[in-house]
């Protein structure tokens, strides 16, 4: 899970959920003690489970296949037993994810997932105080710890869900900037053509000066070749107004919603910890999440690092991933798109051109992929209040 190495403020996760939710070690532990005599009634657990679950039209709908309910049912029946049985770390956690992305995968919504685990906890409460009715006290601490064991198995669950909502907003948001893009793309190349068509006219029809109609028509071709993909987006996202924001928050919530596989670390540092910054915070936040993104999946198992920098005049962050680095071929961001890829990056400069600001590529001291982002404060609105 991401760590913060400035302020040692917790990021989201199992660790936050345990703490939220009283479940210390010595719960784990008295949950594993009773382990066998819970687990003998998880079969009835589940068969009523999908009882409940296939009440409702919708889930109907999604669970009309009888062998993808035999198969759902045998992997709840897994999960309760890794309940009872598994360490509640991060690789619980990650496994856990994996289940709430098969509820994404069969588009169950959220609202059956979380009635449907509320009975499951009555049910469950229900045998806890069934197998040990003359030990009533024994019965409360077990139902209790239980039931909040399976709070945190939703919780986690949901987490799926809520990365999956913002990778599609994060989707929809690419699909606008990217049409933006291509139009004044568009216009560009339109506007450089006409010029070369004018030059080739001149350069047929003018014999003395057609040295210097080629030269020209040299120069527009090369303007084509280079089409300067940085656009200006001020105009269109005047509506979002600049807020002061603290950078740890807005990383915090950036690496929340970031994916990564194995043990890939993602962590920040922001210098002073309590730096804030007047900024459009919705965009950057989303670009610092595209630059964490395209370093955990082009180097899994590493460690993806955001800093951020106080400068006079706004702030520097700078995300790496200790992985393989950018490669021979890629010098600038024409290599990137040129490979038919880069579209998260392409956001990121508009970022930085709506601050006023720019983004390089580097390479790390350890050889590392980097990209450093260096931006603006945006000032105070006209008539706002100070």
């Amino acid at each position: 899970m991401p760590e913060h190495r400035g302020n040692r403020r917790p990021i989201r996760g199992i660790t936050a959920i345990r703490r939220s939710l009283g479940l210390d070690d010595d719960a784990q532990a008295l949950l594993r003690s009773v382990a066998p005599q819970l687990l003998s009634f998880a079969p009835g657990w589940v068969d009523a489970f999908y009882t409940r679950l296939l009440v409702d039209p919708m889930a109907m709908h999604i669970l009309r296949d009888d062998a993808r309910v035999i198969r759902l049912k045998r992997s709840l029946h897994a999960s309760l037993h890794e309940l009872f049985t598994r360490p509640w770390d991060a690789s619980y956690e990650r496994s856990r994810e994996r289940v709430g992305e098969a509820h994404v995968a069969l588009q169950m919504p959220t609202d059956l997932m979380i009635t449907a685990v509320s009975g499951l906890r009555i049910d469950a409460v229900a045998s806890v105080h069934e197998q040990w009715a003359e030990q009533p006290e024994r019965a409360r601490a077990i139902a209790d710890t239980l039931a909040r064991a399976l709070d945190m198995e939703l919780a986690l669950m949901l987490l799926a869900f809520r990365r999956h909502e913002r990778a599609e907003a994060r989707r929809k948001d690419r699909m606008v900037y990217a049409e933006r893009a291509a139009r004044r793309l568009a216009r560009t190349l339109h506007d450089r053509i006409d010029a070369a068509l004018c030059y080739t006219d001149l350069a047929d029809t003018d014999d003395d000066k057609r040295a210097e109609w080629l030269a020209r028509l040299r120069d527009v071709l090369r303007g084509i070749a280079h089409v300067d993909q940085r656009m200006r987006i001020h105009e269109q996202v005047n509506s979002v107004r600049p807020e002061r924001v603290r950078l740890d928050d807005l990383c915090r919530l950036a690496l929340a919603d970031v994916s990564t596989e194995g043990d890939t670390r993602l962590v920040f540092d922001v210098d002073p910890p309590e730096l804030a910054v007047r900024l459009n915070a919705p965009a950057v936040q989303l670009a610092i999440e595209e630059l964490a993104q395209n370093g955990a999946l082009h180097a899994p198992g590493g460690t993806i690092a955001v800093a951020c920098r106080a400068e006079p005049d706004g702030v520097l962050i700078e995300v790496t991933d200790d992985g393989p680095g950018w490669g021979t071929a890629i010098r600038e961001f024409e290599d990137i798109y040129r490979e038919g890829s880069g579209l998260g990056l392409s956001f990121c400069e508009l970022v930085a051109e709506l601050h006023e600001g720019h983004i390089d590529l580097f390479t790390t001291d350890g050889g590392g992929a980097g990209v450093r982002l260096r931006l603006l404060e945006r000032p105070e609105p006209a008539g706002a209040a100070t």
